[in-house]
């Protein structure tokens, strides 16, 4: 699969961040949204919320991913870039993800 870089997001500002995520949406081929509520269960659960929605719950504190995952798929012969944004809140009983 290729090297996986990680890059540093935390001198982002939230307008940053907002807007990072809403490039990547109106360029990506996949998002999903996740929830974690413990009291329900252990594992994350698909949401299927709107892109909006998940936004509402970025926030400063908000845990913030930009990987650079490689290319996938090359022994299928269609090998394609990936590049992914994610967050993670941590400060409320459900936690809400993003991935792009």
């Amino acid at each position: 699969m290729g090297n996986l870089y990680l890059y540093d997001s935390k001198g982002l500002s939230l307008d940053e961040k907002i807007s990072m995520y809403k490039d990547c949406k109106n360029i990506c081929y996949g998002w999903r949204a996740d929830t974690l509520d413990c009291s329900v269960s252990y594992s994350r659960q698909f949401s299927d919320c709107p892109f909006e929605e998940i936004m509402s719950y970025l926030n400063e504190d908000t845990y913030v991913t930009v990987i650079n995952r490689g290319v996938w798929g090359c022994l299928a012969g269609h090998g394609r870039e990936h590049f992914e944004v994610a967050f993670r809140t941590i400060d409320r009983p459900i936690d809400y993800f993003l991935f792009i």
